[in-house]
């Protein structure tokens, strides 16, 4: 067998492995985020037989169920990394359903989000990296403002489209980043967090993934008040 069928089988064998230990890991969470979302569901009829009103036990009670929900949908976008389906869909809905599952920590830290969506642009490739990587750029910057206590802290999310490219911009205004750290910030293990906050593999990840899988790219350069990453996708392999 030459070396490249070698490879391919590897390759199979490798992903066959890691979808079934996935597997085994989404069902072990399934049965304990089933189990809070009952908990819930209980607590809400003892207040209603109790005839208690309290706005903010509903609220976080409410919250509570938001996450669960949040980390259900996690499992399925997490599981179809694996996936080798790819659906077609539009690229505003896309960007939409990833703000979605980080509303909540946006909401908590009073972060503007501004949109800039373009004509109607339909995605057709690996729609789950693609939704991770926004919410990985997404959740650095809300890092950023917290770290540097910025005040009005605001990201705007843009789409563009050439005949060759599709373009997704996601800016912040937290203050930008100096020379030395943008030079670093796609390298394996790199990090300004401590070492219980990060692993440093979110951008260095993404930017491996996106060429992998999708022959993108990823870049990052400062702007007035921040920082802009660019995600630019070749369009003859998406539509």
């Amino acid at each position: 067998m030459c070396d490249g069928a070698m490879d391919l089988d590897s390759s199979l064998n490798d992903n066959l492995l890691l979808k079934e230990l996935f597997a085994s890991i989404a069902h072990q969470w399934r049965g304990p985020l089933s189990q809070i979302n009952s908990i819930i569901g209980s607590i809400d009829n003892r207040l209603y037989e109790l005839k208690i009103e309290d706005p903010l036990i509903a609220e976080q009670l409410l919250q509570i169920e938001t996450i669960t929900k949040q980390m259900s949908q996690s499992i399925d976008d997490h599981r179809g990394f694996l996936s080798q389906e790819h659906r077609s869909s539009s690229l505003k809905d896309l960007v939409s359903a990833s703000l979605e599952s980080v509303s909540l920590s946006l909401e908590e830290n009073e972060i503007t989000i501004e949109h800039d969506i373009e004509m109607p642009v339909q995605f057709s490739g690996d729609e789950q990296l693609l939704k991770q990587v926004i919410v990985t750029l997404i959740n650095n910057a809300k890092d950023a403002f917290v770290s540097r206590n910025i005040h009005n802290p605001s990201i705007k999310i843009s789409t563009e489209a050439d005949k060759d490219f599709l373009f997704i911009k996601i800016c912040d205004n937290a203050g930008g980043i100096s020379r030395s750290v943008r030079s670093k910030i796609f390298e394996p293990d790199f990090t300004t967090k401590h070492s219980s906050e990060g692993t440093g593999v979110g951008l260095f990840m993404a930017k491996k993934l996106l060429s992998q899988k999708m022959k993108a790219t990823l870049s990052v350069k400062n702007v007035e008040s921040g920082v802009c990453f660019t995600i630019e996708i070749p369009r003859n392999k998406n539509g």
